[in-house]
């Protein structure tokens, strides 16, 4: 990985908080030094749409946005927060009776529950942690793609973007 700055992700409000809740305040992120997709300094690398931050952001907020209530992205993350519940409940971090409740609140959490959020990662305080994605799970081949998998909530900043 070349020396990136700054690492962005983006989740929704309701993972940010099961997290919070749940998981000790720790946070299982995807994340790229790309927030838009394509290096600013036409540098090689990319991160095709499925993973680049500001598309998701922009394709879940328009669906949030419109309480789009056949949302596949809001149906995505569902899934991946009771994955996570399962995860957690695996490893030891949580009860079985906690991963009921987050079982519950995901499945009773209204469309206003899924706003999307930025991840602001300042490289630097995060290099120890940060592993890189395999080839075969990445979006494209090429594009640069990691994951963190217990990031403590000192450690990022959150932002709202304008779509």
């Amino acid at each position: 990985m070349r020396r990136a700055l700054i690492l962005y992700s983006t989740n929704t409000w309701l993972a940010f908080n099961i997290a919070e809740r749940y998981y000790r305040g720790r946070h299982h992120i995807w994340c790229t030094p790309f927030s838009n997709g394509r290096s600013e300094k036409g540098e090689a690398g990319f991160v095709p749409p499925a993973s680049c931050p500001w598309e998701i952001y922009r394709s879940l907020y328009g669906e949030w946005r419109a309480g789009d209530r056949h949302s596949a992205k809001i149906e995505q993350n569902r899934d991946g927060i009771l994955r996570g519940a399962k995860a957690n409940r695996d490893a030891g971090v949580i009860s079985e009776a906690q991963r009921s409740e987050i079982a519950f609140i995901v499945l009773d959490a209204q469309i206003r529950d899924f706003e999307p959020l930025v991840y602001v990662i300042p490289y630097g305080r995060v290099s120890r942690l940060v592993k890189e994605v395999p080839v075969g799970e990445r979006a494209h081949p090429l594009s640069e793609e990691y994951v963190i998998e217990s990031l403590p909530r000192r450690l990022f900043d959150i932002i709202e973007l304008a779509p």
